[in-house]
């Protein structure tokens, strides 16, 4: 999976998996970029905040998953093994909150989640982006405590506008958290934009699957148009 909120539906962190801090595509550490100050941080925390999305954002009668924030979000990483596990967020990182919801339709007792992460600089976001697509490339089939993924793979990218680059994954949750079995198909949105890097996951059962890239599509504008609104910039069509 492409980003650290997958943590919110793979019910765990991988056992013995330390929280570590993590250093980027580069492979070192690096010292906080000079953007990286407490007045930067509580400006990126209040866009955040504006921009990740709440159930009613994404349709009407959508309710709260449980859990439903993380805020800060941690940053979720996949071993060379391909298995997963969170750990505290890069240095750079001004603030990352995600949200989850579902829909009362479905079965599924969580269907989407919507991602904001703010860096300090755009090198930064890039490096984070850049890191998940190496995790779709390299890991088809991942594990995160019980929960199992097969099928992960690069999508096709979804029409949007707005944004620096886009990638898109796609894949079948095969386990849940209780080691149950499962045949929930998932798209993966991710897009940046200059410092900030927004991500939408929706998951359905396989008899919904074609509502799926729509419904994410849908999310991940939807976040382009308040971040744009957020910082006074023009919006996506």
């Amino acid at each position: 999976m492409t980003v650290a909120l997958v943590a919110l539906l793979r019910g765990g962190d991988e056992s013995g998996s330390p929280s570590v801090t993590a250093t980027g595509a580069s492979g070192s550490p690096s010292s906080a970029p000079p953007a990286d100050s407490p007045a930067a941080r509580a400006r990126a925390h209040a866009l955040a905040l504006r921009v990740v999305l709440a159930p009613e954002d994404w349709a009407p009668g959508y309710r709260r998953a449980d859990p439903y924030e993380q805020d800060p979000a941690s940053e979720y990483e996949v071993s060379k093994s391909c298995q997963g596990f969170t750990q505290a967020n890069r240095s750079g990182t001004l603030a990352a909150v995600s949200r989850a919801v579902t829909d009362p339709r479905s079965s599924l007792t969580l269907t989407g989640i919507t991602d904001v992460r703010v860096f300090a600089d755009t090198r930064t976001a890039e490096l984070f982006l850049a890191d998940a697509r190496d995790t779709i490339h390299r890991c088809p089939a991942q594990q995160s405590g019980t929960s199992r993924w097969s099928g992960v793979q690069e999508a096709t990218e979804p029409t949007v506008t707005g944004f620096d680059e886009v990638t898109a994954e796609e894949g079948t949750q095969t386990a849940d958290a209780d080691g149950k079995r499962t045949d929930y198909p998932y798209v993966a949105y991710t897009g940046r934009s200059g410092d900030t890097v927004l991500s939408v996951i929706a998951y359905e059962t396989r008899a919904d699957v074609k509502s799926l890239a729509p419904e994410a599509t849908a999310a991940l504008q939807k976040l382009q148009r308040r971040l744009a609104s957020a910082r006074g910039g023009a919006t996506g069509s």
